[in-house]
């Protein structure tokens, strides 16, 4: 029975673990632009509905006139018209991968509470599940 247990445990410590990657590589993302990311201005180049909601593809004016990147933004409604500045934080290294807004904007406590409560209870329990398995089964 314990080994039974330890293997729904296993499971669902794996299943935990894989459903909070989305959200783990959002925090990720999302930290860096607030640490280390640069303040600066987009141009919108176009938007078009999808599913109910707009989808925009802006264009980063980098500092220092450098090649620019273009990111897409998914929103309830547009924020402007094609042709609009918008301030935006983006990565120096990598310009796609930028937000709308400031620095101030960012808020990434319910992608880190995705990541602490799943991320880490997920290895709880599969941490759990092998040692109960391993404990109840003899492998010698």
């Amino acid at each position: 029975m314990v080994d039974l247990l330890g293997i729904l445990f296993v499971f669902l410590g794996t299943c935990s673990l894989i459903l909070q990657l989305n959200s783990f590589w959002d925090y990720r993302r999302l930290r860096k632009l607030e640490r280390s990311g640069v303040e600066g201005a987009a141009t919108i180049a176009r938007w078009e509905p999808v599913g109910g909601q707009m989808r925009l593809y802006l264009q980063v004016r980098l500092s220092g006139g450098g090649s620019s990147g273009e990111f897409e933004e998914v929103m309830l409604e547009p924020i402007g018209s094609p042709g609009d500045e918008v301030p935006v934080i983006y990565d120096p290294e990598r310009p796609t991968r930028a937000r709308t807004g400031t620095r101030g904007d960012i808020d990434y406590r319910d992608e880190r509470m995705m990541v602490f409560l799943f991320g880490y209870g997920g290895l709880a329990l599969f941490a759990a599940g092998i040692l109960m398995v391993a404990l109840s089964r003899p492998f010698f």
